[in-house]
């Protein structure tokens, strides 16, 4: 049996205090991992869950929407701005001394 591919909405949103990229998970907690995301069949229900969110400033800092499929098992978001951000930078950080090191 092959696995089917569908489309879904996935709340996301950077952690206030981190300032890293996170993701809603299923039991309502926010995860740094992609795969751990909890995925919304309609828009209408990811914007209700969204709303209530939105609640809490002092834990994620601008949340919003945004559409992946889901392939298999493996959740692909379907702009490149969020494949960057759930997969990281593309090229090599460097300090700003210039020294190279990471």
């Amino acid at each position: 049996m092959s696995a089917t591919n569908h489309s879904c909405f996935v709340i996301t949103g950077s952690l206030t205090l981190e300032g890293s990229v996170a993701y809603l998970d299923s039991d309502g907690k926010w995860s740094e991992t992609l795969d751990k995301a909890a995925t919304f069949s309609d828009s209408e229900t990811a914007e209700d869950r969204l709303a209530e969110v939105r609640k809490a400033e002092s834990i994620i800092t601008e949340p919003y929407i945004f559409p992946a499929e889901m392939n298999g098992p493996r959740l692909t978001p379907l702009s490149t701005r969020e494949k960057l951000r759930a997969e990281g930078p593309s090229t090599r950080l460097r300090r700003p001394d210039g020294s190279g090191a990471l």
